[in-house]
């Protein structure tokens, strides 16, 4: 019975170790996302690319909330590895859910030119990652 109450505290705590930022830095980047061979990829692209000096894996992948971050990181996360570990996927595809997130991010980071030019998905227009199909994962 104390296990069941104490569940809800352990998993919002959970979500909030994943955003400290000794343990979000530990799970970021090219040497942690890296590791799983289906973003090879991914990570060569994002190394030759600008944003490397400037923005992590998570820095475009995961929400900046702490909250919503962490809990977004733990089911990506849990998510994409049960995917390859069980076969089922050895495709990287951006969901819709995560569009947003980027989207959301480049408007974050690029607030200054962002603040003249708005939000490039409102009325029915394209996330900045359309016209900026190379940045920072070169297709």
């Amino acid at each position: 019975m104390l296990l069941i109450l104490a569940l809800p505290f352990l998993l919002i705590g959970a979500f909030f170790f994943m955003k400290l930022p000794v343990v979000s830095n530990a799970m970021d980047g090219p040497g942690f996302c890296g590791r799983c061979h289906v973003m090879q990829p991914a990570i060569d692209t994002y190394l030759a690319s600008s944003h490397r000096e400037a923005a992590t894996c998570g820095s475009c992948h995961v929400p900046d909330d702490v909250l919503w971050g962490g809990v977004y990181k733990s089911y990506t996360g849990t998510k994409d590895l049960l995917a390859v570990l069980t076969g089922r996927d050895e495709n990287i595809r951006i969901s819709y859910l995560g569009k947003g997130v980027v989207q959301e991010n480049c408007l974050r980071c690029h607030n200054t030119l962002m603040r003249e030019i708005g939000d490039t998905v409102e009325n029915c227009g394209s996330y900045c990652f359309d016209c900026h199909q190379g940045v920072p994962h070169m297709k």
